[in-house]
């Protein structure tokens, strides 16, 4: 068998070219353009391989950049939700300060120092050290306390009407002898009504033949008020009434000279002067009664 092929080429003006090729070099050549197939066949495999890892890449990139995003938005959130629930409690500390000034200015009025002590505790005393305003807590306690004793504290007129004696020494009306007046005598017309100044306990509705009708609450914190001369009471001992409840009528019963309310409050069982109690709640609403002048009911919260 022949080890080479033999080829005839003609050209178009019709010459003929006899060209012999060896079968070794076409099989080589052969192998030569199958490896040069394959080479480019890898190569193209390696360039797709090559973009799909770029944008395998590009998408990592993204996503990424788009949780730095969310993570830069969610530190400017919490910074605003900071910065807003401080100012919140900067606005809550303010409030609470101009409330406990309210109440601390209105025991100062009357001659009242507040004792805050552990809870629980009895028998306690001492001048009062007030708290440190430095921690919300501190503030909050403070203020619930002054919001506590505050209710307890009877403020206003029990009733409207005119001043006619007030607390401390005076004529007898009957004897005309020195003697000590332990309230405020404040006329009206009889069946005027009487009002709770101040959250508390009925502990007495009775009849005596000085006090004639009469009434005693106990309001807490060591503070007691009493309504005499009543023409009747419309509680009874152990009823709970709250400030601005109508508690009695006015009357002329008893030791009485004429229509009228004696209202007296006592602290820790020591006789105080009312018309301290009634001045403070007039100026929170902008009047003071002057001693021996008109006196306006009225409810302080």
């Amino acid at each position: 068998m022949s080890a080479k092929l033999h080829f005839l080429i003609t050209s178009e003006r019709g010459k003929t070219r006899y060209v012999t090729i060896k079968k070794r070099r076409i099989l080589f050549l052969g192998l030569v353009t199958v490896a040069l197939l394959l080479v480019s066949a890898v190569g193209w495999q390696a360039s797709l391989e090559n973009v799909t890892l770029r944008a395998q890449n590009a998408a990592i990139k993204y996503e990424l950049a788009t949780v730095k995003e969310k993570h830069r938005l969610m530190l400017a959130r919490a910074v605003d939700q900071e910065e807003e629930q401080k100012f919140l409690l900067d606005t809550a500390m303010d409030e609470l300060r101009q409330r406990s000034e309210v109440i601390e200015s209105i025991l100062s009025a009357v001659g009242i120092e507040l004792e805050l002590g552990s809870e629980g505790r009895e028998n306690t005393g001492g001048p009062y050290i007030g708290l440190s305003d430095d921690s919300y807590g501190d503030l909050t306690f403070k203020v619930d306390h002054y919001l506590d004793f505050i209710r307890s504290v009877p403020l206003g007129t029990p009733v409207p009407g005119t001043l006619t004696s007030p607390f401390g020494r005076r004529s007898d009306p009957f004897t005309g002898r020195p003697a000590m007046h332990n309230g405020l005598d404040i006329h009206n017309r009889v069946g005027t009504p009487i009002r709770a100044p101040a959250d508390g306990r009925v502990v007495t509705s009775a009849y005596t033949r000085g006090n004639g009708n009469y009434i005693e609450i106990d309001h807490g914190n060591g503070f007691r008020t009493r309504y005499l001369h009543l023409q009747r009471s419309l509680v009874k001992a152990g009823d709970r009434v709250e400030r601005g409840d109508e508690i009695a009528r006015l009357g002329n019963t008893g030791r009485s000279t004429g229509p009228h309310l004696h209202y007296e409050i006592l602290h820790n069982g020591k006789a105080i002067d009312p018309y301290r109690f009634v001045r403070v709640a007039a100026v929170l609403e902008g009047s003071v009664p002057a001693r021996g002048g008109a006196v306006r009911g009225q409810e302080v919260h």
